[in-house]
């Protein structure tokens, strides 16, 4: 049996903030000939700036896909840092793009799609990992891929309600996202440490 889990908080975490910022940067790049003249170089050089964060982003992620859990831990802080940037970015252009209210509908959806994308993937790799467990060591490791099977149903129902739901209640799929970007990180840090905790 394998030593390693193929539910790495860190890397669950940055897989999931990376493929949001593709997301993200795919939506505003097919969109940003639409914007104005008037704000079309605010919403560049923003686009410009989350282009950077995402490839620094990307890099890091690339190089380090096997490095020891040590190492994320060290370089957790300016992970967040780097997509707290990159928020703060997308924020930027979306300030600059006020007028093109479907630009940041299109991005968040993406993002909703995203987001559901990454809890499918977390939980095939969860029952993936328990199935190679022998059936006395593996209880409180299938007690947390049914808690992340439990979580990944609520958000996933709760995204696709707030992307069916339209204009008005943009602020209130943001806040879906961030909440289930929440649950995602702690569903796989439960995992990880379920994981540990059946190999002893």
């Amino acid at each position: 049996m394998t030593k390693e889990s193929k539910v790495h908080p860190y890397i669950e975490w940055a897989k999931n903030r990376l493929d949001e910022m593709d997301a993200t940067l795919s939506t505003f790049e097919n969109k940003v000939g639409e914007l104005g003249d008037d704000v079309s170089a605010k919403a560049t050089a923003a686009l410009s700036d989350m282009e950077v964060q995402r490839d620094a982003f990307k890099d890091f992620l690339d190089k380090n896909m096997h490095s020891a859990e040590s190492v994320w831990e060290e370089q957790a802080a300016k992970l967040k840092k780097d997509w707290k940037a990159f928020e703060e970015d997308v924020e930027t252009y979306v300030k600059a793009a006020k007028d093109n209210t479907e630009q940041y509908e299109a991005a968040i959806k993406a993002r909703a799609d995203v987001q559901m994308k990454a809890w499918q993937t977390a939980l095939s790799d969860a029952f993936a990992a328990a199935a190679n467990f022998p059936n006395e060591r593996k209880a409180d490791f299938d007690d947390a891929v049914r808690r992340m099977k439990s979580d990944a149903e609520a958000a996933e129902a709760r995204l696709e309600a707030m992307k069916k739901a339209g204009q008005e209640s943009w602020s209130a799929l943001d806040a879906a996202l961030s909440d289930s970007r929440k649950a995602f990180d702690k569903a796989t840090e439960d995992m990880q440490k379920a994981f540990k905790r059946a190999l002893k």
